[in-house]
């Protein structure tokens, strides 16, 4: 099976390895006709951190900037501008389908968000180019007066606030530059934007590693809140992803209401879980939704995203603050349906009283390195649980 799809995503990358905009992946293959596989392949390119929204007939799918976490990079530096579209380009990237199956990429001109808020260094902290972006996990929702709001994470404007450690002469800083969360809104109605950032950010703990990986909901009262990750790794004392040497730090996920327009926030944020010894060194990527038959179900991601550790996981509650009941076992793990390290999910409604989901995993892009791809697949809720289901509802072009 893992050998197949393997297959299956190199030739797709060999025909979407050029620089034209179709994002189209073969699917991925069923084992047998009985077990038919629920994941569908998306887009093969480095897409991390996919978030949907769908409307009017459209689906919407925002990603991580596309230079970002690429392992195995190659040593000549200009095989990854010359095999991906616009690569380290635009701060976010976006992609469009009419059936949930074929996807387009967005060209830089129409990239939804030109520019990150004031507040941002807005540039890569590791290289002295400055048009190479390091915006992470975008997240949409739209407001009662039609216009949008995006919320991300990105490095805030200032020296590394950690400390740092000279040798020999040479300064060097053994903690990342932290990431903050901000907000933009939507100067029309469309989610595709443009966005114009706010110029402060709304979550920025920088003594406790600072805040990634943002998402919105909006609850049946018509509430809006935000869940975002404190990201202790960023400091932490070593190992996979920088927090498996004791002590372990914290990595919680944090609840935030906002005012109707989005970008207000109400009261302070509260903690919703927490990670734990079977979390490995972090919990990350928060995703609440609210089912149909009212349960509040938030996934997350443990493990380490750059390892087979990488996993899916949800917890639930009756209340959205909690406190929440952890599943037992792993929604998606590395060796189902032949994926690797597969990760950082974004769920919506598919406007046919149904659920569509979008997932990152490990593949190789040829010439690039190894990336996340977009998968996606349906869930079904049945009270406190959830699988996922195949997708034979649309109809990939021919």
């Amino acid at each position: 099976m893992v050998a197949i799809l393997v297959a299956v995503i190199v030739v797709a990358v060999i025909l979407s390895g050029h620089r034209g905009h179709q994002a189209n992946a073969e699917p991925v293959p069923e084992p047998d006709d009985d077990h038919k596989s629920p994941i569908r392949g998306a887009i093969p390119s480095n897409f991390p951190d996919p978030s949907l929204y769908y409307e009017k007939g459209t689906w919407y799918a925002f990603a991580t900037t596309n230079a970002a976490g690429v392992l195995d990079y190659p040593d000549d530096s200009n095989n990854a501008s010359r095999y991906t579209l616009d690569f380290g380009l635009a701060n976010i990237q976006m992609a469009t389908s009419s059936n949930f199956a074929d996807w387009n990429l967005a060209s830089l001109a129409d990239q939804p968000l030109p520019a990150t808020g004031n507040w941002t260094m807005g540039a890569h902290h590791k290289t002295d180019k400055p048009h190479i972006s390091s915006t992470w996990a975008p997240a949409v929702i739209k407001r009662a007066d039609g216009k949008f709001v995006m919320y991300y994470a990105a490095i805030p404007r200032g020296a590394n606030p950690y400390p740092h450690r000279e040798n020999d002469g040479k300064i060097s800083f053994p903690h990342p530059h932290p990431h903050c969360v901000g907000a933009a809104v939507s100067t029309g109605t469309s989610p595709a934007g443009p966005y114009e950032a706010l110029d402060d950010y709304l979550a920025c703990p920088k003594p406790e590693g600072g805040a990634i990986d943002p998402e919105v909901m909006r609850d049946a009262d018509g509430k809006i809140w935000v869940t975002y990750k404190v990201d202790g790794n960023n400091i932490g004392h070593g190992g996979p992803c920088g927090n498996t040497v004791q002590p372990i730090l914290p990595t919680p996920i944090m609840l935030q209401q906002m005012e109707d327009d989005g970008v207000t926030k109400v009261g302070d944020p509260v903690q919703i879980l927490q990670n734990n010894n079977s979390d490995g060194p972090l919990i990350e990527a928060p995703m609440l939704i609210r089912s149909p038959e009212g349960v509040y179900f938030l996934f997350y991601s443990s493990g380490c995203t750059r390892e087979n550790t990488y996993v899916v996981k949800y917890a639930t509650s009756r209340d959205i603050k909690g406190p929440y009941t952890r599943a037992k076992g792993t929604l998606l793990k590395t060796g189902d349906w032949g994926l690797e390290a597969p990760g950082s999910i974004g769920i919506v409604e598919d406007g046919q009283d149904g659920w569509n989901m979008a997932f990152h995993a490990r593949v190789n892009y040829g010439q690039v390195g190894r990336v996340r791809a977009m998968f996606t697949t349906k869930l079904k809720f049945d009270d406190t649980k959830v699988t996922m289901v195949r997708d034979d509802s649309t109809i990939r072009a021919s």
